[in-house]
């Protein structure tokens, strides 16, 4: 069986609307994405290296 209390409701409620909303950072996310995009290259450009080096 399940008891809840009213009150307590009543205050969760007020705390979730008083919260300031965020805008996301366009800036940071293009910075991650350059930096994965950098990372995933290079490690290309390093296997493919060392591949053609063994022949």
């Amino acid at each position: 069986m399940k008891t809840t209390n009213v009150n307590t409701e009543e205050v969760i409620v007020n705390e979730n609307e008083n919260v300031p909303v965020q805008k996301p950072s366009r800036v940071g996310t293009w910075i991650s994405v350059g930096i994965v995009g950098l990372v995933i290259l290079g490690t290309y450009f390093l296997l493919y290296g060392l591949y053609m080096a063994r022949v």
